[in-house]
């Protein structure tokens, strides 16, 4: 659900990634890791256990390393040595950028309204994304949880952004999958647009892009 907000307001929009500007998430799984096991021969239960239990989640904030993670996790289950295989797939499995939303950065610049991206992934893979995927030339800003060392939905995260931009939370648009934060972000005074899957039309009509027959 959406609350009603005042596009005509709206001077940056700070884009969630995975799950908005990356079509990497259907019913709440993954690219990657659909065909991990076949395609690694890896144990995807004994990776998701190792890494997914408050590992992964200090290395978003900056209180670990992927690559370290990663590494023990592969010497410790026959698999040294591949680690660098191992995030390459991750990483390029994950990589589908969502075209549709992307095609709205134009119009909306010729409005005067500014991109930045507010993701969540750690520094690894927002490098990835910065460089490798291209991003770092498509927004202004990436803001992202292993650079800040703070993550959504923490209300200190939206905080941050502002003091960055230096701009009014009202001027600011989040556009997210996540309900808790979208509602972190309101909380903050942002406007904000839960972003659920297949809500291209719904983003288009909030925003005044729809198309013209």
């Amino acid at each position: 659900m959406t609350s009603p907000f005042d596009p005509a307001a709206v001077q940056v929009i700070a884009w969630d990634f995975d799950g908005v500007l990356n079509s990497n998430i259907e019913q709440g799984v993954f690219a990657w890791s659909r065909n991990f096991e076949q395609d690694l021969g890896l144990s995807l239960h004994s990776f998701f256990s190792y890494l997914f239990a408050g590992r992964f989640q200090k290395a978003m904030v900056g209180q670990a390393c992927l690559v370290e993670l990663v590494t023990e996790w592969a010497e410790a289950n026959a698999a040294a040595g591949r680690a660098a295989e191992i995030l390459d797939y991750w990483f390029e499995r994950d990589a589908l950028p969502d075209h549709r939303t992307l095609a709205l950065f134009e119009p909306l610049k010729a409005r005067g309204v500014r991109h930045v991206m507010a993701t969540n992934n750690e520094i690894h893979r927002t490098s990835y994304i910065e460089t490798t995927m291209g991003f770092g030339e498509r927004v202004e800003r990436i803001f992202a949880a292993g650079r800040m060392g703070i993550a959504k939905p923490d209300t200190d995260y939206f905080a941050h952004i502002e003091m960055e931009l230096e701009i009014a939370p009202e001027s600011l648009l989040l556009v997210d999958d996540m309900e808790e934060n979208i509602a972190a972000a309101r909380r903050r005074g942002w406007q904000a647009f839960h972003f659920t899957e297949g809500a291209h039309d719904l983003l288009e009509q909030t925003l005044g892009l729809q198309k013209t027959s």
